[in-house]
């Protein structure tokens, strides 16, 4: 799975014409330590300049993600801030019965930091980057109004094998590279545990609905098995509210989510 030519190019472009478009001055980026904020930001530190980039670290607590994101902003010059969410998430818990298992707690913490993103992104008349990749996209794996709640996606059309071919080209920290992909939801967590397959596998998975190839033939070209296959198929179908304005009620002539037309330019 290739990247694409020109991708850098393509995505530098993207962000430029968003944030002027908009008549902001910059963006703000939630960084986990992890490969896909990263190198998102490389990438809007490279279009926008450093000095139109703020870097929000939240982790539950201290953990590697604190320091190996504070030195990834560091070594590019990018201003940070650091708010431990752990009182914030302590005081939602101790007021309500309402999350009580791990991935109640996952997602309150997602949301969080949704929040403090926004606060300082309003603060600042800036634009929240997210840092979702296609895979996630189209399985659902994120949290709505969560990690999921952003302005612009410069990276929502590559699949996470691509996204470390991307990372590679733009000298992202070899540590953060090779870093096991977790959302740090809970102790222990990982991407792939948790979704049930490699970002290999899942990837050539996609890649093989994308271009609309039966089972058969994914399953011939891909190397992955029927299971997979299905799997892969109830998460896409099962997270169908997460990729959809909020469906409208049809009552007026033009209707926003379904036939009232807007266009952001595309550089």
């Amino acid at each position: 799975m290739n990247l694409p030519k020109d991708t850098q190019n393509i995505i530098r472009s993207f962000i430029k014409t968003r944030i002027l478009e908009a008549e902001r001055e910059g963006v703000v980026i939630g960084l986990s330590g992890g490969i896909d904020s990263a190198t998102v930001l490389e990438l809007v530190t490279d279009a926008l300049g450093n000095e139109k980039v703020v870097g929000m670290i939240m982790p539950d607590g201290e953990t590697e993600s604190t320091t190996m994101a504070t030195e990834h902003a560091k070594a590019l010059n990018v201003e940070t801030e650091i708010i431990d969410i752990q009182p914030i998430l302590s005081t939602f818990i101790k007021q309500t019965k309402l999350f009580e298992n791990k991935s109640e707690i996952g997602n309150l913490k997602a949301r969080i930091r949704m929040s403090l993103l926004y606060a300082k992104s309003n603060q600042t008349n800036r634009l929240v980057v997210g840092t979702s990749n296609k895979s996630e996209l189209l399985i659902g794996y994120y949290t709505k109004w969560g990690d999921g709640g952003a302005d612009l996606l410069p990276i929502g059309d590559l699949y996470k094998t691509q996204v470390y071919q991307l990372a590679k080209e733009m000298n992202v920290p070899q540590n953060i590279i090779e870093r096991k992909p977790t959302a740090e939801l809970w102790e222990g967590q990982t991407d792939e545990q948790e979704i049930g397959m490699k970002y290999s596998e899942l990837d050539k998975i996609l890649m093989g609905l994308e271009k609309k190839f039966d089972d058969e033939k994914i399953i011939e070209k891909m190397e992955v098995s029927v299971e997979q296959i299905k799997k892969t198929k109830e998460m896409i179908k099962g997270t169908i509210h997460k990729r959809i304005f909020p469906p409208v009620c049809k009552i007026g002539i033009r209707t926003v989510g379904i036939d009232w037309r807007e266009v952001i330019g595309i550089a």
